[in-house]
């Protein structure tokens, strides 16, 4: 089994670190521009009701609650400007662990009138489902209070996940691209490919310090002229 050689994988980064850094900067800064834009906080009122009917009644009581014949007269008796579809858009009814008692959730943008819809949403409602069902046993457990707390309330998460991602993705581009540079980076890989014991190496000179070099060589050399003429 080969041996993980960290302070390679270091090397490996370290040579294109500038890969991570700027994939991260890019994740991080997407992730915080999407989170500062403005969005319209929701508001969540809920209000709990017991229907006496069986369960067999229990899927037609709750879609008759969403339905025009409930949602009409609530939009009449609250004044609201918006459709049946809109305001069904807006209502959740659903029962609490298959027993009797439905819970009925209103979103809405403002608070006090989410609170208001779902108390005269349930108040129509009982009168709608004794003439339409014949059901009479309807009593209201929880009234619905106005939530001060928007259901929508921005956090700072979608920014670290996305740093993290970005670090996480730029780490593998990196490691992919050293897997795919098939050149040689070290005298063990040298060894390794020529089956034989590396006893030194030649470093690489630039035609700068190799002209540098053989200049002041020729200076050396014409200064000992100089002596030994003397």
């Amino acid at each position: 089994m080969k041996e993980i050689n960290l302070k390679a994988l270091f090397l490996t980064v370290k040579k294109r670190l500038w890969i991570v850094v700027v994939i991260t900067i890019l994740f991080t800064v997407a992730a915080g521009f999407f989170n500062s834009k403005p969005e319209t906080p929701m508001y969540v009122s809920n209000t709990r009701m017991i229907v006496a009917a069986s369960s067999d009644m229990m899927g037609t009581v709750r879609v008759l609650f969403r339905e025009p014949i409930v949602l009409d007269q609530v939009i009449e008796k609250l004044g609201l400007n918006l459709s049946a579809a809109a305001l069904r858009s807006q209502i959740r009814v659903d029962s609490v662990d298959a027993s009797l008692v439905t819970v009925v959730s209103v979103m809405d943008t403002d608070p006090r009138l989410a609170a208001e819809i779902a108390n005269t949403a349930v108040e129509t409602y009982r009168q709608v489902a004794s003439e339409v069902l014949g059901i009479t046993s309807i009593r209201l457990l929880t009234k619905a209070e106005e939530n001060p707390f928007p259901i929508n309330e921005k956090s700072n998460r979608i920014v670290y996940i996305a740093f993290l991602l970005g670090m996480i993705l730029s780490v593998g581009l990196v490691f992919l691209l050293d897997s795919l540079d098939d050149s040689i980076k070290s005298e063990r890989e040298v060894e390794e490919l020529l089956g034989l014991t590396m006893l030194g190496q030649v470093n690489k000179i630039k035609r700068k310090d190799y002209a540098s070099s053989r200049l002041k060589k020729q200076k050396s050399i014409s200064v000992r002229g100089e002596t030994i003429g003397s």
